[in-house]
Formats: structure tokens, C-alpha cells, sequence
């Protein structure tokens, strides 16, 4: 991985903040949170609210990312001294300030979504309410939560909630209906238990070494594929759908299925560098993943849209952390 430090060349403040917020992972958001407004509305339109909840998304990611070293700082000083802020290359108190302006941009444009979709039925709150409660995890993850047990819990809430941020935006709440459907919830879940999974095998990806981390996230993670594969059935009659749900299930476990085996290869092997690969593998995997959805509610075209941005994230993980 890249060490970026003082020294580098005038380019290397860009590249500071590229990998302060982890660039490649940006694209498992946009892919999360456009799959899921397009999973409801059967592609983009309107096109506002999408693009709003869009970039909302995006805001809120990166306000966790720096947040996260913000809360880190004294730690990274010792363990991680090439990252950002404690290399000097980006202030604490500029990251400071970035990191809590990002959260309430965030806020402020899942706001603005809902204004957008005012030919729903008024102002549309949802957006709004699940921004708020996501950007309430995500400073809970990077606070006082991190190096506790509750620490992948958190991190599965936050794709969650990101994954229904995008959902909110698109739903047509109708009178008596003030929330999701029940299968979009299902399929969200799916998401927070994979990462739930991902998590807790990277909670070891420094030292390595066998311990229970591994087989828990392994098996967390494939419960979490499963939920993802069947929850799409839980819509009755299953209509509106552009590939059958039986069909999908299998489309899913052949998309999770090298993330899976990255991470078995991590038990049998557990070295800090195949434990790190199944973590990079297991985190880039969402957006095939979400790209699963945007195939199932908009067709093969917009999958195949939402899948191309697996390769700038590649690309981008040669170069900057994605842990």
C-alpha cells in the first residue's frame, strides 16, 4: 500500500485525502445506494431524488472515513505514522472540520431528496430520518464503539441504513404505508450481515494467526449471502422483477462466491496477507453484489452499469487502503 508523507510531490495533498477517505470503497456506495433507489423505481426517474441520495450517500461515507482516523489519531501516531494526519500531510482539525461538515451535508441532502419527490405526497421524510439515524451509527462506530464487541454490528448498521438511504428516496409512500417494504428491509439486512461478517475477520488483519474471529466472520458473511439471495421471495407476487427469484438466488451465490472462498482460504491460511485480500475481496464484492439488485428492478442494463464500477475500484485498491 501506498505511505504517503511530507515529502512527496505537490500532488501528494490530493492523494492524502484520496486515501484518508479510502477512494476505492466510494464505489460499493455508489453502487449500494443506486442499486437500491433503482431496485424500487425500476431505473432513474425522477432522476433528481436519485442523484441527491446519490451524492448524500456519498457524503455521509466519506464523513465516516475521516472521522474514523480522527477518532484514530493518537493510535495511527503509533501504529499507522504513513497515514494522513499523523504524517502531517492533513491537519486534525481541517480533517476535523471536513469530517463533521461531510455528515451534515450528508443530512442536508437526504433532505433535499425528499423535497424532490414532493410528488409523492408533500415533503418525503424518510430520506431525512434514515440519514439522520445513519449518521448517528456512523459516529457511534467511530467513536465508542470500535474496539468493542458491538464494533461489526455497527459497521453492518451503517450498509444498512446506507442501502435503505437509497431505498427511501424512491419508495412511493402511500397513505397508511410510512416505511419500506418488507423484502427492501430484508435485502438491507442482508447487506449489514455481510459486512457484519467482513468485519469480524478483520479484526485480526494486522497480526493474523488462527483465532475464532475467522470461522464467526466466515459463517456471518455466508448467512448474510443467503439473506441477500432469497429476500427478493418475500415480495408477494413477486411482479415487476426482471429476472426470476429463483434465478436471482443463484446469480447472487455465484457473485459472493469468491469473496466466500477468500475467506475460507483466510482459515486455512490465516496470514495477515490472505486475511487482508479475503477483507479487500469481501469489500469490493458489494458492488457486484448491488449490481444484482439494479439487475433485478431495472434490467441487465443498469447491472451491467452499476457491475463496471468494480473496475476504478480495483484499480484505485492497488494504490490506497480499503481497511
Amino acid at each position: 500500500m501506498t505511505n504517503l508523507n511530507p515529502s512527496d510531490a505537490p500532488g501528494s495533498r490530493w492523494l492524502a485525502w484520496a486515501q484518508l477517505v479510502r477512494l476505492p470503497n466510494v464505489f460499493t456506495v455508489l453502487a449500494d445506494v443506486g442499486a437500491a433507489y433503482l431496485l424500487i423505481s425500476g431505473g432513474p426517474q425522477p432522476w433528481a431524488p436519485w442523484l441527491a441520495i446519490i451524492l448524500a450517500g456519498v457524503a455521509l461515507y466519506w464523513a465516516g472515513m475521516i472521522l474514523n482516523d480522527v477518532f484514530d489519531v493518537e493510535r495511527d501516531r503509533e501504529e499507522r505514522p504513513g497515514r494522513p494526519i499523523p504524517a502531517g500531510l492533513i491537519s486534525q482539525g481541517q480533517a476535523t472540520k471536513v469530517g463533521w461538515g461531510l455528515l451534515a451535508v450528508g443530512v442536508l441532502l437526504s433532505g433535499v431528496a425528499g423535497y424532490l419527490r414532493q410528488d409523492v405526497a408533500g415533503f418525503h421524510w424518510l430520506p431525512l430520518v434514515i440519514a439522520v439515524a445513519l449518521a448517528g451509527m456512523i459516529v457511534a462506530y467511530d467513536g465508542p464503539l470500535k474496539r468493542t464487541p458491538l464494533a461489526p454490528v455497527a459497521m453492518g448498521g451503517c450498509r444498512v441504513l446506507s442501502f435503505l438511504l437509497g431505498a427511501s428516496a424512491a419508495v412511493v409512500v402511500e397513505p397508511g404505508q410510512a416505511w419500506l417494504p418488507t423484502y427492501v428491509v430484508a435485502i438491507a439486512c442482508g447487506f449489514g450481515v455481510y459486512i457484519m461478517g467482513v468485519t469480524t475477520m478483520a479484526r485480526r488483519e494486522a497480526t493474523g494467526g488462527r483465532n475464532p474471529n475467522l470461522f464467526v466472520g466466515a459463517g456471518v458473511m455466508i448467512l448474510g449471502v443467503g439473506i441477500m439471495a432469497f429476500a427478493p421471495q418475500l415480495k408477494t407476487p413477486p411482479l415487476g422483477f426482471q429476472i426470476r427469484p429463483d434465478a436471482f438466488a443463484i446469480l447472487v451465490a455465484a457473485v459472493a462466491a469468491p469473496a466466500v472462498l477468500r475467506g475460507l482460504r483466510a482459515i486455512i491460511e490465516p496470514t495477515p496477507i490472505k486475511i487482508q485480500m479475503a477483507i479487500r475481496v469481501g469489500i469490493l464484492t458489494i458492488i457486484p453484489l448491488a449490481a444484482c439488485f439494479g439487475y433485478l428492478g431495472a434490467g441487465a442494463i443498469w447491472g451491467l452499469l452499476i457491475f463496471l464500477l468494480t473496475f476504478p475500484s480495483l484499480v484505485l485498491a492497488l494504490r490506497f487502503r480499503v481497511t
